[in-house]
């Protein structure tokens, strides 16, 4: 049965895309059969997917707010599917977290950012609050600058969500590899000398119990 993990966040340009793209590129390279569904309109995992030279990611386009109820229709045949949510606090974005085993929330190192994340985290309350078992959910911190103070001061101040969803120790650093991939439809992971964004995005998928075949 096919692992379900969402990205998701109800603030924009955190890295969701990204971080998704990403993901599938790695489970792909241990042998993975993946569904990347992305439900934003901007559809920037499916451009990905268009650039990609291998078929190794199937990608599809979900617009309508029904994730919840024909997601096990559709991870039949996979081992790990991948949901791109949009950055809005919608009935998509609320499917999605409905349809999903892990929530994986990334949230940047600023104030502002942390601010943003309760909203996210009180929508996977009120969700949690329609089931008898809680979404797992992990905050993770995305474009991290090594040596630089923001990182621990955020960690920090997101320790307040722990009983939802605690802040994983491993985080995402701000590699120019995570930009340069993109554009030829690559993973960090695809790419020679990926180097420190490649083993944190393997190590990553290891932390969400995406293990290789």
């Amino acid at each position: 049965m096919a692992m379900v993990i969402c990205i998701g966040s109800t603030k924009g340009g955190v890295g969701k895309s990204t971080i998704a793209v990403n993901l599938a590129a790695a489970a792909a390279k241990i042998g993975k059969s993946v569904l990347l569904v992305d439900t934003d309109v901007q559809k920037s995992s499916l451009s990905w997917r268009a650039l990609r030279s291998t078929d190794d990611v199937t990608a599809v386009s979900i617009l309508e707010s029904t994730l919840h109820r024909d997601i096990t229709k559709l991870k039949e045949g996979y081992d790990l599917v991948i949901l791109d949510s949009g950055g809005r606090d919608d009935a998509r974005f609320r499917s999605a977290i409905g349809a999903c085993d892990v929530l994986l929330i990334p949230v940047l190192p600023s104030q502002f950012d942390v601010f943003a994340a309760e909203d996210t985290i009180n929508i996977l309350r009120e969700k949690n609050a329609e089931r008898s078992e809680d979404i797992p959910a992990y905050i993770l911190m995305n474009q991290i600058k090594e040596r630089s103070a923001l990182g621990p001061k955020a960690r920090k101040a997101l320790e307040t969500f722990k009983d939802v969803a605690p802040v994983l120790t491993h985080c995402l650093h701000n590699y120019d590899a995570y930009k340069n991939c993109l554009d030829s439809g690559s993973g960090v992971v695809d790419m020679k000398n990926s180097g420190k964004a490649g083993n944190e995005m393997g190590y990553l998928l290891n932390i969400l119990g995406v293990r290789p075949n």
